[in-house]
């Protein structure tokens, strides 16, 4: 079956080392088969010539090139400057040994940075596809923006004529609103900069909703449905005393990055790390009608990236974490709490409660859930997933015993 050009993701590769292309190449051929078109450009300069032409959908590159008189810090701000504009997403691929640029990276904008030495294809492949999903949503807006013009022309009947007239008016208006335009693309950019940015201190949906002005400032709550994730490292407190203190920072800053791309990636806003301890929550500060699946897709698939990093932590500090993890749904206040100094967006109520007591009533490596989240969900998710019902329980500040289920994949 011949694809069609909006289903292919093209993907332009600037890397120096034809080996470093051979695996990339069949990686991404293994795992996107035909849907994806790769430009390879061993020089870089010439790389950044092929980008600016535009047609490209995604940008993998390398920052370390031999004879070359740029530093690796230079050459990542100039492939950010030049990417930014087009809005083409990038992935830096590299054998760097600089430590500060994967922070640099993400200050920049840059989608992910991923080091040459080391890296597992589980954790890579899954990365990639979560990228694949964003990219792919664009397209799907294009193609629609599309259809919407096809189908303005048939119910005006335009011929070819006047097609060409409407392009050639286009055309015309288009040069006069350049400058306006590229001058907007400045500001979108240094927006997007702004947003990364401060995305490493605010959750980005937070950040976002601020800045597009759907997000009230105001110290107000109201009651909204919503979804809340609890998920904590199992006897992590007796692990990392047998620790050093830069094996917990590394360990935590690895489980919280694995677990933070999961949550992102299905509409989740993380509230807060408290210790080794997530909690996020679904349907804030934006609405979303299906906060249940996406919270418990996310759950589920947290576990399972957690146990993909399983043998590699068990290799590196010693030790095989596990964790549980605690969803329910319901009702909760929302709103900005905290001080004139500092605000924090979160959640509080019995909906809250309910998923901190099930996070802590979860058996290692199990995901347990409410019967609110349980109850609503579609019917195609009663053969999607394994619910076992476990023995009614009192919780804390609720009169009578309330049913709970533990999930796990088929």
């Amino acid at each position: 079956m011949e694809l069609e050009k909006e289903e292919i993701v093209r993907i332009l590769l600037i890397e120096p080392k034809k080996g470093s292309y051979d695996i990339l190449v069949s990686l991404l051929k293994e795992w996107f088969q035909d849907y994806v078109e790769i430009v390879w450009r061993s020089i870089y300069e010439n790389g950044i010539e092929e980008l600016k032409k535009g047609g490209f959908d995604l940008l993998i590159a390398e920052i370390n090139f031999p004879d070359s008189e740029l530093l690796e810090e230079e050459r990542l701000q100039d492939i950010a400057d030049t990417a930014g504009p087009l809005e083409v997403p990038i992935v830096i691929f590299s054998n760097s040994k600089d430590k500060t640029l994967p922070v640099l990276s993400f200050q920049l904008g840059i989608s992910e940075f991923f080091s040459k030495r080391g890296i597992k294809k589980n954790l890579l492949e899954h990365r990639f596809r979560n990228l694949f999903r964003e990219i792919y949503r664009k397209k799907v807006i294009s193609i629609q923006m599309d259809d919407s013009l096809r189908r303005f022309q048939e119910l005006y009947g335009m011929n070819q004529n006047e097609i060409q007239d409407l392009n050639t008016l286009v055309k015309k208006f288009k040069k006069e609103l350049e400058k306006e335009y590229e001058e907007k693309m400045k500001l979108d950019f240094e927006k997007k900069k702004m947003q990364n940015v401060f995305g490493m201190y605010v959750d980005p949906i937070v950040v976002e909703s601020i800045m597009n002005n759907s997000l009230s400032l105001e110290q107000k709550g109201h009651v909204q449905e919503i979804s809340v994730i609890f998920s904590d490292i199992r006897g992590y407190t007796s692990l990392s005393e047998k620790q050093k203190p830069d094996q917990v920072i590394s360990f935590l800053n690895e489980y919280f990055t694995a677990m933070t791309e999961v949550i992102l990636g299905y509409g989740g806003m993380i509230d807060k790390y408290i210790g080794d301890s997530i909690m996020c929550l679904f349907g804030v500060p934006i609405p979303q009608t299906d906060h249940r699946q996406n919270a418990l897709d996310c759950g589920i698939e947290m576990l399972q990236i957690f146990q993909l990093w399983q043998p590699k932590w068990q290799e590196i500090y010693g030790f095989t974490p596990q964790l549980g993890i605690g969803i329910a749904s319901g009702n909760a206040i929302v709103g900005n709490v905290g001080s004139f100094q500092k605000l924090s967006y979160t959640a509080v109520g019995d909906t809250v409660n309910m998923a901190a007591r099930l996070e802590s009533m979860a058996k290692p490596m199990h995901v347990y859930v409410s019967e609110g989240l349980y109850n609503h969900l579609p019917e195609e998710y009663a053969a999607k997933y394994k619910y076992t019902e476990l023995e009614p329980v009192k919780i804390k500040g609720k009169e009578g015993l309330h049913r709970i289920l533990s999930v796990q994949p088929l």
